[in-house]
C-alpha cells in the first residue's frame, strides 16, 4: 500500500496495512503499535507524535527523515532495518530495551530523551547528538562516536578504549562516564 500526505490517529490503525507499504510525508498521532510488523516498509519524511511502539518489527524497513516526538519505543530491534538511513531523530522520547546495533546513525538526534538499557554495538554515531538525554544502563561497544555531542547527557557509560570518541563533546560532572570501566577512584 502507498500512503502520502496523511495524518493517522488511533481510529485509523485497523484500516492500515503496514508491512511492505510506503508512507511519504505522513504523521502518526497518539497511536499504540503493539507487535505491528513494519517489515519491508518505507517511512520517508514521517513523524510519530506521542505514539507507543512495543515489540514491533522493522526487518528490512527503510527510514528516510524519520522523526519520533514524545514517543515510546519498547523492546524494538532496529538492527534489522535496511541499513540505508538518511536521518532519524528522537525528541522528548523514551526508548527501553532497544537494539540499535550496526546502524549508520550519523548525525542522528537523541534530544531530551531517555534511552534505558539500549544497545549500540558497532553503530556509527558520528556527529550524533545526545543533548540532555539520560542513557541509563545503555551500552556502547565498538561504536564510532567521533564528534558526537553528549552535552548535558547523563548516566552514560562509554569505554574510550573500545569506542572511537575523537572530537566528541562531554560536559561535567557526567564526564565520569568515560572512566567508570577502569576501576579507578576519583577524589
Amino acid at each position: 500500500m502507498y500512503y502520502e500526505d496523511m495524518i493517522f490517529t488511533k481510529e485509523d490503525i485497523d484500516l492500515l496495512v503496514f508491512e511492505n507499504s510506503e508512507f511519504l510525508n505522513c504523521v502518526f498521532k497518539e497511536i499504540t503499535f503493539n507487535k505491528i510488523s513494519f517489515n519491508g516498509t518505507i517511512l520517508e519524511n514521517c513523524t510519530f507524535k506521542s505514539c507507543q511502539l512495543t515489540s514491533s518489527t522493522f526487518r528490512d524497513a527503510k527510514f528516510i527523515d524519520l522523526n519520533f516526538e514524545n514517543s515510546e519505543l519498547i523492546s524494538i530491534n532496529l538492527s534489522h532495518i535496511n541499513k540505508f538511513i538518511v536521518e532519524v531523530s528522537f525528541t522528548d522520547s523514551y526508548l527501553k530495551y532497544c537494539d540499535l546495533s550496526k546502524l549508520d546513525l550519523n548525525k542522528a538526534n537523541f534530544l531530551n530523551s531517555t534511552l534505558k538499557e539500549c544497545l549500540f554495538f558497532e553503530t556509527n554515531l558520528s556527529q550524533a547528538s545526545f543533548n540532555n538525554s539520560n542513557l541509563k544502563n545503555s551500552s556502547f561497544d565498538r561504536c564510532n562516536l567521533e564528534r558526537a555531542d553528549f552535552k548535558d547527557a547523563t548516566n552514560y557509560r562509554i569505554n574510550p578504549m573500545t569506542n572511537r570518541i575523537k572530537g566528541a563533546k562531554f560536559s561535567l560532572p557526567d564526564l565520569i562516564g568515560l572512566v567508570r570501566d577502569f576501576d579507578i577512584k576519583i577524589v
